[in-house]
């Protein structure tokens, strides 16, 4: 029940924002970026992401925290999850769910796993790949295993306990067993990198220093321009953002069309 309505909620969403691609990736940064302000900072910390509400002249207003220093993967899974919060989906269920006794995490990890890799798909992806293999049993090698993870992963954007859990939810691995693919996949490092460089599945393990929220490079401009702050505060977000201050390639240039 609680499944079927976060899929509601998504297919809601999705006709509201006019969401047109079933597989959504990295789309899921400008999607985000639409309902809230979302800060992008490379930090070398644990710390994946976070969301937070919080008044600002008297209005609420919601804010995400996203770490650049994780390869895009990961941060594809943070900006689905956050969303989430911010679209208050474990609200939604718990108002049309009758009973519903899971905590707000566990229904925003649902509602994530259907937003970014959605049922019919994730299942069409995954016989598609066996049937490849050509593979009719109940036990698969370790190779095999990591090969389609790895396809997985670069198919929807996401890190592997993430496919890993999909595995359980669906029904292909019992869930006392998730630890056990985990352990096994990244026991198999070197050959997931190898899979990655051979079959150039460019969306996985890619990093970006990026600083970055909202229209901040205007928004710093428009203080300069109009002297609204002391020159020692703009100065000190520059750094804090790596906004150069003298921007080059800003000539313009006559073109007929």
């Amino acid at each position: 029940m609680m499944v079927e309505q976060i899929q509601k909620f998504i297919e809601e969403k999705r006709d509201e924002g006019k969401i047109i691609n079933s597989i959504i990736r990295d789309d899921v940064f400008s999607i985000l970026e639409k309902e809230c302000t979302v800060l992008y900072y490379y930090l070398d910390d644990a710390i994946e992401g976070f969301h937070i509400s919080k008044p600002v002249r008297g209005e609420q207003k919601q804010f995400v925290f996203i770490n650049t220093q994780k390869v895009l993967q990961e941060q594809v899974w943070t900006a689905g999850h956050e969303l989430g919060h911010v679209w208050k989906v474990d609200q939604y269920v718990k108002n049309n769910c009758a009973n519903c006794s899971e905590d707000i995490e566990t229904i925003i990890g649902k509602f994530t796993a259907e937003l970014l890799m959605p049922k019919e798909n994730f299942r069409a992806e995954i016989q598609t790949k066996l049937t490849e293999y050509q593979y009719k049993g109940t036990v698969m090698s370790q190779e095999m295993m990591i090969e389609l993870v790895t396809y997985l992963m670069n198919f929807f954007a996401v890190p592997e306990k993430a496919i890993i859990r999909r595995f359980s939810e669906l029904g292909y691995i019992k869930r006392e067993h998730i630890e056990v693919y985990l352990d096994s996949f990244r026991a198999g490092t070197d050959y997931y990198k190898k899979i990655i460089t051979e079959k150039q599945y460019t969306r996985l393990d890619k990093t970006r220093e990026v600083y970055s929220m909202g229209n901040i490079h205007e928004d710093i401009l428009q203080l300069e321009k109009k002297e609204l702050v002391k020159s020692k505060y703009v100065k000190h977000v520059r750094e804090m953002f790596h906004i150069d201050d003298n921007p080059k390639l800003q000539e313009q240039l006559q073109f007929e069309g």
